[in-house]
């Protein structure tokens, strides 16, 4: 199970991101005329995520570079630039890295993300390039149940403790004690009108050993299985979602986590053409020649989230 960008993006769960895919793609194998538009180069490309009740993150600013030219980090930088992210009349301003070029950092004691606002991020450079994007952030998205059903009749066979009960003791006690493959898990939210959802996994331990016994599977083959995934956006309209057992390769503690997207980050990944396209509402990412940004002046993804999670061990039978 290979992760993909978002894979990557979800598994920085403090999500200071780099769209580092995206800027190479301006010289991969589509055209950088036929994905951003005429321009070729010095298109910039913001990079930052917001995610609810936690603290405004650290944001990205870099640009896109000719077809042909040489992929040196230096190419990418943009220095020197003004950024600041709006909410109400609070403006919140970002000063340069010294320590990382590209990165901006919020200011000391910046807030936290409130859920269901507007926030608005600005950027300038000093020759005069302007960028700007706004993402109205979703309601907060709480576990109210994890459980585990019986397969046939999908009645409930036991409740699983959460992290708001026990924290990372969840992985200890018994009921978050997993056999691989016993019953459905579930997990059941608080009613949230937001885009869509994501859900991603990740096997917490280094050296577990793999669950999937298969003759059809090399050695190369076993390799390849990551130990984090993530799936299309999801529409979960009864606030129930399920945990496919294909998602978990791996003895140990798991960490499932959901995530509810703003609009700007579904557009992303449905429209996005290197990705399998999601499946959100039936759109396909390869039926589009570009992302769908919601950037004006620039490229790149400034979005926002709310999330929860649940965490369990699993055993072998």
């Amino acid at each position: 199970m290979k992760m993909n960008y978002f894979s990557h993006l979800i598994h920085r769960f403090t999500l200071p991101v780099a769209l580092c895919t995206l800027f190479m793609a301006c010289s991969a194998d589509r055209k950088p005329g036929e994905l951003f538009g005429p321009s070729e180069e010095g298109i910039l490309v913001i990079d930052a995520i917001l995610v609810v009740d936690q603290a405004l993150p650290d944001l990205f600013l870099k640009q896109t570079i000719a077809p042909g030219a040489l992929q040196s980090p230096d190419a990418l930088i943009v220095e020197d630039a003004q950024l600041t992210i709006r909410m109400g009349d609070a403006a919140y301003a970002y000063a340069p890295d010294p320590d990382s070029l590209g990165r901006y950092l919020p200011p000391e004691n910046a807030p936290t993300v409130l859920p269901e606002r507007i926030y608005t991020i600005e950027a300038s450079t000093p020759d005069g390039r302007t960028l700007r994007a706004e993402t109205t952030t979703p309601q907060r998205v709480r576990v109210q149940e994890f459980l585990i059903l019986d397969e046939e009749s999908l009645e409930v066979d036991r409740n699983l403790a959460l992290f708001s009960e026990l924290g990372e003791g969840v992985y200890g006690v018994k009921t978050n004690q997993i056999t691989y493959r016993e019953g459905l898990l579930e997990v059941r939210l608080n009613a949230s009108d937001v885009e869509a959802y994501q859900l991603a996994i990740f096997n917490l331990e280094e050296n577990s050993p793999l669950l999937i016994k298969a003759d059809f599977l090399d050695d190369d083959d076993l390799e390849e299985f990551d130990r984090s995934g993530a799936s299309p956006p999801l529409a979960i309209s009864d606030g129930n979602a399920r945990l496919p057992w294909f998602g978990v390769a791996f003895e140990g503690r798991h960490k499932f986590l959901i995530y509810a997207l703003d609009k700007n980050w579904y557009d992303f990944i449905r429209t996005d053409p290197d990705s399998d396209g999601g499946g959100g509402g039936g759109l396909i990412g390869e039926q589009f020649q570009r992302p769908v940004f919601n950037v004006d002046g620039g490229i790149g993804f400034f979005a926002s989230a709310a999330v929860d999670s649940v965490g369990f061990t699993v055993n072998a039978p």
